[in-house]
């Protein structure tokens, strides 16, 4: 029992893009003995190397194994589309040969379609957002409906809700990182994922950013290392410009080093833009630049300090409160220089700041996770006592209604078997994070609901329980939905940014 989150990008290990059951010539729905019929054909046939038609047979067969294959596998479609997904495109087929194709297939078999080709090149902004699309349109109930209808027909026993949805993360994330390990070099991929960033944000549609984000993080991981190069380089010709300011070779190498770092982290300084957060690595060049301009400015070298803002200007545009701190710093600049020509002494008071200490969204994302953080050390203590017991917190408005029966916090982990009072934890937590996703509305409120999500996930995902304290949990869930609901509204109201707009979200019910 797992819960999306925008934050979730921990693949299994499996390769959704393997294809098991095509290699082997069946489909999901094969039974046991199918199975062993259609190894001993490849054998005969000698189709793949014996250790792959291993491997794929033992894939298929274990439990545990088996759901990235099925995952893989052109679920819902009809034996002629089933030919046609596992057909290969001519080796010069456009981008519009590819999405033409991919259209003739569900959501989940248009991302394996297009992720495919993805992975093979460098490829274009169109079908980033065309995988990207294909991604955000799956859903998770659907597949998990056509699993069970598979498996039993198969005689197999049907995965967990919990299971499907783990399974379609690592597919996501598996995706995206094929697709970015495909570019080569990984910088290639800046201009495609900046122009499907542009696409993307401009639709407006939270959901489809948020899987867009999982792509740029595959690509921030990737070029961790050149970004760090890349602010080095700065640095390094920043320190040159102080040490010879009228060097007119200074100024340009520094261009060159702004240049390169700022193709290289433009969609993520976007997103990021978007989003009201960033990594706060990504600040080391901006707080470089400041205190260049701080520092030539105090030397009264005015006509270079503001060649470094106009190249400045075109590294960091694409971050607002960057932009606006620069459009400060330049009528700063300007009121020195006319000081200057006429012969008088700038006013000590009119100082360009010395360094930027991370953009202003970034100072207020901060407040809100050190916010996020106090709240959840309040839920965590709630979760961990008998809510049998009274309780009762200052800071916590309206304290919940006492239960009959516990609900304890599970330990952090995976594969653990759970008593009734876990059991009851992960599925009434699931009821409140339904109703509060309802709610979620800004960049504060997705990153305290992934959040949640993320601390649930790493409890909730993967356990063993006994079948009826999960039928009786399930059943205190119908009969308890309208004090969930209500836990949940709790949940919105102690968000500082609710409780400064007066007050908390109404929670519908459903």
């Amino acid at each position: 029992m797992a819960i999306s989150s925008a934050n979730n990008t921990s693949p299994s290990g499996s390769d959704p893009l393997a294809k098991p059951f095509h290699l082997l010539g069946i489909g999901p729905s094969a039974t046991a003995p199918e199975i062993e019929a259609a190894l001993a054909r490849a054998r005969e046939t000698r189709i793949a190397p014996e250790e792959s038609l291993t491997q794929a047979c033992a894939s298929i067969l274990d439990p545990a194994r088996r759901l990235p294959g099925e995952l893989s596998y052109p679920l819902g479609s009809t034996p002629d589309r089933v030919d046609l997904f596992y057909a290969e495109l001519p080796a010069d087929a456009s981008d519009e040969d590819i999405l033409q194709t991919s259209a003739q297939f569900a959501p989940i078999s248009r991302a394996n379609f297009i992720a495919r080709y993805a992975a093979r090149r460098g490829t274009s902004s169109e079908l980033l957002v065309a995988l990207i699309d294909a991604h955000n349109s799956i859903d998770a109930m659907e597949i998990y409906q056509a699993l069970q209808a598979l498996r039993h027909r198969a005689g197999w026993a049907p995965p967990s809700l919990a299971s499907v949805r783990d399974g379609l993360n690592d597919l996501l994330n598996t995706h995206c990182v094929a697709v970015i390990e495909a570019y080569d070099p990984v910088e290639s991929a800046a201009e495609p994922l900046l122009e499907a960033t542009c696409q993307l944000l401009a639709t407006r549609e939270q959901p489809l950013i948020q899987t867009h984000s999982l792509l740029l993080a595959a690509y921030r991981r990737a070029i961790g290392e050149m970004r760090s190069n890349a602010d080095q380089q700065v640095n390094n010709a920043c320190q040159l410009l102080e040490q010879r300011p009228e060097d007119a070779s200074s100024i340009e190498e520094l261009a060159d080093a702004l240049y390169r770092w700022a193709s290289l982290c433009e969609p993520l300084l976007l997103l990021d833009a978007h989003q009201g957060f960033t990594d706060p690595e990504m600040n080391v060049t901006p707080d470089r630049i400041f205190g260049l301009l701080g520092d030539l400015s105090a030397q009264h070298h005015y006509l270079r300090a503001q060649q470094v803002l106009d190249h400045a200007l075109d590294a960091f545009g694409s971050i607002p409160d960057a932009a606006a701190r620069l459009a400060e710093v330049r009528e700063i600049l300007r009121d020195m220089q006319r000081a200057a020509s006429k012969g008088i002494d700038p006013n000590p008071n009119l100082t360009v700041p010395a360094g930027n200490s991370g953009f202003r969204h970034v100072k207020k994302a901060m407040l809100a996770a050190a916010a996020l953080l106090a709240m959840l050390g309040l839920l965590v203590a709630y979760w961990t006592l008998d809510l049998g017991a009274a309780f009762s917190v200052a800071s916590v408005p309206d304290p919940p209604h006492p239960k009959a029966e516990p609900e304890l916090l599970p330990p952090v982990g995976k594969g653990q078997r759970f008593s009734r009072e876990y059991v009851r934890y992960c599925h009434f937590q699931e009821e409140r994070l339904r109703v509060v996703k309802q709610q979620v509305r800004g960049p504060e409120d997705i990153r305290a609901y992934n959040a949640l999500a993320n601390d649930y996930n790493s409890r909730c995902s993967d356990f063993f329980y006994q079948d009826d304290d999960l039928q009786f949990v399930k059943e205190e869930v119908i009969a308890k939905r309208k004090l969930l609901e209500a836990d949940a509204e709790r949940i919105l109201s102690i968000w500082p940014w609710h409780k400064n707009a007066g007050e908390a979200p109404a929670v519908s019910s459903r």
